[in-house]
């Protein structure tokens, strides 16, 4: 089932469940109103829920995704990933290496995230289907963030990454057009879309853009 989508060839909005960014609303229309404004990945991201907590959204947010047809990624956690038959998982530099998840999930789709020129060489060594590389913005989604890279790490991407990359970090509806015009086809919102009051409108307007660039 995967491989009509491996290597995120068709990818250009990657989107996330709330986590404390839901305050009070229902995180399960959050990431509905995401897909109906376009989200092609839903990533499951709850930093603070306890593993219980992260297990009972994710079952109901993989019949979500299951039956509209996009792509659903638990982020760090593989045996999350394997229970829950999630289309792939990604890896932070901290995590496991790729040579030991791949085994588990030889037919899933597995990101790595990148914070400089060096880290991108070493994730692509890996062998991943994708990488994320940032933050390319200042973000306070991250308690600690790594350091900003800037819009010229999408051209560093380019050069260095045969794999798609995505771009994440502190991006927002109206930096969308600088990362196009960089030549960034994909990217990764977190708190300008969770946060929205109009979460499907503001989805369709960054899918939208990105999608000029095809």
């Amino acid at each position: 089932m995967v491989q009509h989508w491996k290597g995120l060839g068709e990818v250009c909005l990657y989107c996330f469940t709330p986590g404390r960014l839901a305050r009070g609303r229902d995180p399960l229309e959050m990431v509905m109103a995401q897909i109906r404004g376009g989200a092609d990945v839903i990533q499951l991201r709850e930093k603070h829920a306890s593993k219980r907590a992260r297990l009972e959204l994710g079952i109901k947010v993989r019949e979500i995704t299951r039956k509209a047809g996009v792509l659903f990624i638990v982020n760090d956690d593989l045996d999350l990933a394997l229970i829950l038959d999630a289309d792939g998982l990604h890896l932070g530099q901290e995590d496991l290496p790729l040579e030991y998840v791949r085994p588990f999930l030889e037919d899933k789709l597995v990101g790595i995230s990148t914070h400089s020129e060096d880290e991108i060489k070493g994730a692509v060594a890996q062998g991943p289907d994708y990488i994320a590389i940032g933050p390319i913005y200042p973000t306070e989604t991250k308690e600690d963030p790594d350091p900003v890279v800037g819009v010229e790490m999408v051209k560093t991407a380019q050069r260095l990454s045969p794999v798609p990359f995505v771009a994440i970090g502190g991006i927002t509806e109206a930096r969308v057009p600088e990362l196009v015009a960089a030549g960034c086809r994909r990217v990764a919102i977190i708190s300008d879309i969770l946060l929205s009051d109009d979460i499907e409108g503001k989805c369709r307007r960054i899918k939208q853009m990105l999608m000029q660039t095809g």
